[in-house]
């Protein structure tokens, strides 16, 4: 009866109650106003793709499975940046995008905020703690930074780090493998949100942390042991990919035959690594500027803001120093200073002398930007700095030896700043641009700078003096734990939301009535002509946006031999780290042709690119090449497609004619044109190649009057289809064979593990009653 009292009840609703209205308070223009909210990426990148899959489903009742409008054609749903099957992102299906991604990042933002509080609970942690944790974890500028940018796959994965670590908590304590599958469950729906970087990261730590051995939190917790611990973490890992297969073969296959494939360069793996310099950005977030308002100085490319921003607040440093006096502490600290210490460790990228020793590693060879490791950073500090606070409010606590190294070293930098942009303001802030600039401030908004780096050393030297008095007064006995314990909850709130409330900015979606002009004008599928835009007006994704077929694109998982092939016809070496084709200056060479490039858009017009070579042609011979000679071959004039398709290797016994005529009457017509399904009429006199502008991809099949043809890759990337003398309709239709398999798999996975959960349950129940 005593928990069900009024008093009670209040204590135990009022921290959520604190969670959800600091998330309303920080997203309320969205609320308020219902306009749309911004993310760089999103409106380039996310946004196009979720408004056609809306609108196709919408339209047709069901997903779309290929994008005709991006690099001439591309697969759409192996790309698991879309996460179309992630449990949360059922708004995009019910609302359009633009309104689905503000509700959306509320609803992730309020869970994260609750999962954190969860897991330090299971820490048992009190609930001021608990509150501090979750606020700085995800009001950090990490979180926030990488909200502004866009990033909504990031989003949908960050949030389901502490609940993972909840169940894996659980796990290790209890020796309950129920724990375990709810853990593979968690894994399973971070892995569908769509960033298999941050879920190959949260699997390393989380794998750690159960290889940490258990780590009992309180008295009477049972040791897992060695066999239980492998049990575990099998369950874990199997259950997670294999609720994900679904998305997880579709992408294996997509990324064997993309630019990633094989693995990326030490150079691609290492971009965006963290500098050590830019450890000064976690007391001094603005130091260097802000993306916010163009301020941001340290690079040219200013997307390494928040692929940097590491700040978590001044009072979480300060907390993360307080260790316990009991000489039975938990070894979870010690876990997450491990933690801690190993991400800033693998951030560093090329400014690590061992990284070259990590990159061959599983995994580290596969992903670029080493600093979104930086994640699990901010997640260590701030549940060290909630352990720092439960450890004052209990009492027993001491400055660990590290806080007055902090102190003293903080201490110092702060004043030097402080101190040298008041007397010596010039020299001051020459020399920061020269030491710490990798090279001219020139592109950064000189007239906002000065105040901005100004603002931000001020503000950080009163929160740090502010921090360091209240230890002191709280060490001296002269203010008490719970005063504190209150007081750091809103220092830390206020403190972070200084910093981050500008990253939640509103969007209006408007088109130009120039713009519409001149998408009215373009073509509207690939069998009409393929659209080149070298306008300002047009962003690399528009061709999605506005749905006309494009050559052009923006996706860091393109196919190798599409990126290849573009370069090659733009006279350029071979190139895997490209990720933006966006620069077309030779829009009529010989290989732009095969794509069917018949407009180009420059200076606000519609310019007409001669082709002579149709979307859909007849070839009678077929030749053999080295594949690594195709693109050579294609670019010389020995090279004529009209009578001659070149393949990779040798094709398929009695499908390579030498003894043909030199030309084939016929004739080709598109008959109905969708995105996975094009029908056409072929009539000719002699077999022969009906050549496409399709790009080439498993699960491409053709059939003509009931009969299975093979769809070949043929001129290096496109659709080949052998053709009997006739008149032939032929359907092309696309059936992806690892999503169907994957779909099995992840439903089984599904039905299975609520089975091994509720025989668990029971057991764990029969055991307890007896």
């Amino acid at each position: 009866m005593k928990d069900s009292t009024p008093a009670n009840w209040a204590a135990k609703v009022a921290p959520h109650a604190v969670i959800v209205l600091g998330s309303f308070f920080l997203f309320r223009e969205i609320l308020v106003t219902g306009k749309c909210l911004y993310g760089s990426d999103f409106v380039l990148q996310f946004y196009p793709w979720k408004k056609f899959v809306f609108d196709h489903l919408q339209s047709h009742g069901s997903l779309p499975f290929w994008n005709p409008y991006l690099f001439s054609g591309s697969p759409l749903i192996p790309n698991i940046q879309l996460s179309f099957f992630y449990p949360l992102g059922f708004l995009y299906y019910l609302m359009p995008p633009d309104i689905a991604y503000g509700y959306s990042t509320l609803l992730h933002f309020i869970l994260g905020l609750f999962f954190m509080y969860l897991f330090m609970r299971s820490l048992e942690a009190r609930r001021p703690a608990c509150i501090f944790s979750s606020t700085a974890f995800m009001f950090s500028g990490y979180f926030m930074g990488h909200l502004y940018a866009g990033h909504l796959s990031f989003v949908q994965n960050y949030i389901w780090i502490p609940l993972i670590f909840y169940f894996l908590n659980r796990f290790v304590n209890e020796a309950s493998i129920r724990d375990a599958v709810a853990a593979g469950f968690v894994l399973g729906f971070q892995i569908l949100g769509g960033f298999p970087q941050i879920a190959f990261y949260t699997l390393l730590a989380s794998s750690l942390f159960i290889l940490f051995g258990g780590v009992p939190t309180h008295r009477g917790g049972k040791r897992v042991s060695l066999f239980q611990m492998g049990a575990g973490w099998a369950v874990f890992v199997f259950l997670g990919f294999a609720l994900a297969a679904v998305q997880v073969l579709p992408t294996y296959e997509f990324t064997t035959l993309s630019t990633r494939g094989g693995g990326i360069s030490y150079e691609m793996a290492t971009y965006e690594s963290l500098h050590p310099k830019e450890l000064l950005a976690f007391l001094l977030p603005d130091i260097y500027g802000n993306a916010t308002d163009g301020t941001y100085w340290r690079s040219r490319e200013f997307w390494h803001f928040w692929e940097s921003c590491g700040y978590v607040g001044v009072l979480p440093l300060f907390l993360f120093f307080i260790k316990s006096q009991s000489p039975r502490a938990s070894r979870v600290p010690v876990f997450f200073v491990v933690l801690v210490g190993l991400s800033l460790f693998l951030a560093f990228g090329k400014y690590n002398p061992l990284y070259p020793l990590i990159y061959k590693l599983p995994g580290f060879g596969s992903f670029r930007l080493p600093a979104q490791i930086l994640f699990l950073y901010v997640f260590g500090v701030t549940v060290l700095s909630g352990l720092g606070l439960n450890r004052i409010m209990e009492g027993g606590w001491k400055p660990a030896r590290g806080f007055w190294i902090f102190t003293a070293v903080s201490g110092l930098l702060l004043g030097v700043a402080l101190l040298g942009s008041i007397l010596f303001r010039f020299e001051f802030f020459l020399t920061l641009f020269r030491e710490f600039s990798e090279g001219p401030v020139m592109h950064a908004n000189l007239s906002m700078l000065h105040d901005r780096i100004s603002s931000t050393i001020q503000k950080s030297s009163l929160m740090f003096s502010l921090c360091l008095l209240l230890i002191l007064l709280l060490k001296h006995g002269k203010i008490q734990p719970l005063f504190f314990s209150l007081a750091a909850c809103l220092i830390v709130f206020v403190d972070l939301y200084t910093f981050v409330s500008p990253f939640v900015r509103t969007h209006e979606w408007v088109t130009s009535a120039e713009k519409e002009r001149v998408v009215s004008k373009l073509f509207k599928t690939a069998a009409m002509g393929r659209v080149v835009t070298m306008d300002s007006l047009f962003d690399t994704n528009d061709g999605l946006r506005y749905r006309f077929p494009s050559v052009q694109g923006y996706d860091p998982l393109i196919l190798k031999k599409y990126v290849d092939f573009v370069l090659a016809s733009q006279n350029l070496p071979p190139n895997d780290h490209v990720v933006n084709l966006q620069e077309i200056p030779l829009p009529e060479e010989k290989l732009m042709k095969l794509l069917n490039a018949r407009q180009l858009v420059s200076a606000g017009q519609v310019e007409w690119l001669e082709n002579g070579i149709p979307y859909a042609f007849l070839v009678p011979k077929g030749i053999e090449k080295p594949e690594e000679e195709i693109l050579s071959f294609m670019k010389s004039e020995e090279f004529d497609p009209r009578k001659v398709v070149v393949f990779a290797g040798q094709p398929k016994q009695g499908l390579l004619q030498r003894d043909t005529p030199s030309s084939v009457i016929g004739s080709c017509e598109v008959l109905k044109y969708g995105a996975e399904e094009i029908r056409l009429r072929v009539s000719c006199d002699h077999p022969a190649y009906l050549v496409m502008s399709e790009i080439w991809y498993p699960g491409w099949v053709a059939s003509a009057g009931g009969k299975k043809e093979e769809v070949m890759a043929g001129n290096y990337l496109f659709r080949v289809v052998p053709v009997e003398p006739d008149n032939h309709e032929i359907t092309l239709t696309f059936v992806s064979w690892p999503f169907r398999i994957g779909a099995g798999v992840s439903l089984a996975s599904l039905l299975a593990g609520l089975c091994l959960w509720r025989h668990c349950r029971r057991r764990e129940a029969f055991k307890g009653a007896s």
